[in-house]
């Protein structure tokens, strides 16, 4: 019986262990260990079809006249995956967890401005780094699953531009809009803000390399200040104010859009940027990541 058993399982171009509600096929594995005796029998799939890191382990061993199941997929991986024993009855329903990191690059469409605003969007900027996500593949028995809860920790940097007026923090400490000096050549005057932020997504996997993902990205908003630039009387002038007046806590929408070809990701904020202010706008960030 068991030199059958091991004849099968190397020579088989799959390999199928089915318990009595639960089946796990692996195509074209590349190398199988199979270790047996009197109370135990063990086996271990390395590498499938299309993944060689793929690995799958499945532990049958007699304990007080019953058979107790135990398996593993993926157990290499940084994943997290039911550790119990379960019986051969049981249906077996993994979860995987895996780390990684994205890059958000792209432009701002101001939306709802304040009268005579004049914010530009190829002068307005967004840039977003997420050195941690969590992706949580749910219900499943491979490396990958459709369904993905992911939330990350990142930072954020918003930049609005306009060459139409220029902002200035008047002394009651509001942001309004001023022309600049008489006689000057405008170069720019823009709002930077920084911020942690915390995106927290449901993604689904079509297959085919498309996959799409939305939910809210909350941000703690940690500092806001302005710069300002002109040229006149052939010298140069950058005036930089601080502390103006952002909203400590905003939340974005994000969505994103992977496709085979690019992925593009859409950021959109109804709360306007700067509380107690004259100056009033929401945001539409728009481009690619990473």
């Amino acid at each position: 019986m068991r030199h059958i058993l091991l004849l099968t399982l190397a020579f088989a171009p799959s390999v199928a262990w089915a318990a009595d509600n639960d089946t796990v096929v692996i195509n074209k594995p590349n190398m199988v260990t199979v270790i047996t005796n009197d109370s135990l029998q063990k086996v271990i799939v390395r590498g499938k079809e299309n993944d060689d890191d793929f690995v799958y382990r499945n532990t049958i061993q007699l304990v007080d006249s019953n058979y107790v199941s135990q398996t593993t997929i993926n157990r290499d991986h940084w994943s997290l995956i039911p550790k119990v024993p379960m019986t051969k009855n049981d249906n077996y329903r993994g979860i995987l967890v895996e780390g990684t990191a994205h890059f958000y690059c792209g432009f701002i469409a101001p939306l709802n401005m304040s009268d005579g605003l004049g914010l530009k969007t190829f002068r307005s900027a967004n840039f977003t780094l997420v050195p941690i996500q969590f992706d949580v593949h749910l219900n499943t028995k491979g490396k990958r699953a459709r369904n993905i809860i992911s939330l990350g920790i990142g930072l954020d940097w918003k930049m609005f531009g306009t060459t139409n007026h220029s902002f200035m923090k008047d002394e009651m400490g509001r942001v309004a809009l001023s022309d600049f000096p008489e006689g000057s050549k405008p170069d720019r005057s823009r709002i930077k803000v920084f911020s942690l932020c915390f995106p927290l997504l449901y993604q689904h996997r079509f297959g085919h390399g498309w996959q799409i993902g939305v939910g809210p990205v909350f941000n703690w908003n940690c500092s806001a200040n302005i710069l300002t630039e002109y040229d006149k009387d052939e010298g140069h002038y950058e005036f930089t104010q601080k502390h103006i007046g952002q909203r400590k806590f905003t939340i974005d929408y994000l969505l994103q859009l992977r496709t085979p070809i690019l992925p593009v990701y859409m950021k959109y904020s109804n709360m306007n940027v700067l509380k107690d202010s004259d100056v009033k706008f929401h945001t539409l960030s728009f481009g690619i990541y990473f």
